[in-house]
């Protein structure tokens, strides 16, 4: 039936009975994290900012690992390495969404993601705050079962982050 409906041009959303055994992330949250993050992707500097910009407001002293520590908060947004750190930020992300589909490439993404982090002193504390930032940053413009299938994912992808952390 499914083939039928994407000749007719609707899309596959996905089932929510096939939970992958690696993620338990089923095809249903699989399709509601790549068709919501099409916001992001869109204005990855912009949607950068908006998220480093909160994380720092709701967590001040993590500012403080970064190379544009010193900039006042009012320059921030303006600032070109910030905004580049930002960018790369969502490019990170785009990364993990784009691997979603396949655990082989997505573990390996996220664990080097928490790997790299650790000679920067960044603590599993600090992802974990970033994770809720996200989330609280996502939950303005996503709708609630869009929210549901981001906070299964950051947990599992938060998991392996923090699990690389040695």
């Amino acid at each position: 039936m499914g083939a039928i409906w994407s000749l007719l041009g609707y899309p596959d959303t996905g089932r929510t009975d096939d939970p992958d055994p690696v993620t338990e992330l089923t095809s249903r949250d699989r399709y509601l994290i790549k068709s919501s993050y099409q916001a992001v992707r869109k204005t990855p500097t912009d949607s950068g900012v908006a998220l480093l910009n909160l994380y720092f407001k709701n967590h001040p002293e993590a500012k403080q690992l970064f190379p544009f520590k010193d900039v006042p908060d009012s320059e921030l947004s303006q600032n070109k390495r910030y905004q580049a750190h930002c960018n790369s930020v969502i490019y990170g992300f785009s990364a993990v969404v784009d691997a979603i589909d396949d655990p082989d490439i997505l573990v390996p993404i996220l664990a080097k993601l928490g790997e790299t982090h650790v000679p920067r002193k960044v603590t599993k504390e600090l992802f974990m705050q970033l994770r809720d930032t996200i989330i609280e940053l996502f939950s303005s413009f996503m709708k609630p079962e869009e929210m549901d299938a981001w906070k299964k994912t950051l947990k599992v992808a938060f998991d392996v982050i923090t699990g690389a952390m040695k």
